[in-house]
């Protein structure tokens, strides 16, 4: 029997449930590498397809970014988000319209210049 024979042998010994379980103990530390071969009875090189298949089907799934953050936004969500800024534009306008004019007849009524004239120097007191 050749070597590929062999390692197909030994991957086909034990259940994925089975290799699931000695992948875990492997990976949790109560074993090294070597002494998980030893006692299971399969090579390194199978113990190490065997961790690489438990990351893939197990574990990447934990640290896949979450697909929704990185869809881009649809027209519609676009149009939406347009449709909010443009409200907050409108209203940020009228409310300085209402500071200009409340500046404008305070000016009026106190006779002094509340705005700041910006050629002008500053009087030191």
């Amino acid at each position: 029997m050749n070597k590929k024979e062999f390692k197909e042998n030994d991957s086909k010994r034990y259940s994925s449930k089975a290799k699931r379980k000695i992948v875990e103990e492997l990976r949790s530390g109560m074993l090294t590498i070597r002494q998980c071969a030893k006692q299971y009875q399969v090579s390194v090189r199978v113990l190490q397809d065997w961790n690489r298949w438990y990351y893939k089907t197990r574990l990447l799934t934990y640290f896949r970014p979450k697909s929704s953050l990185l869809m881009e936004p649809t027209v519609e969500q676009l149009k939406q988000q347009l449709a909010v800024a443009e409200a907050q534009l409108a209203q940020e306008k009228l409310k300085n319209t209402a500071l200009e004019t409340m500046i404008s007849v305070a000016e009026k009524q106190l006779k002094i210049e509340i705005r700041k004239k910006y050629g002008s120097k500053q009087s030191r007191s």
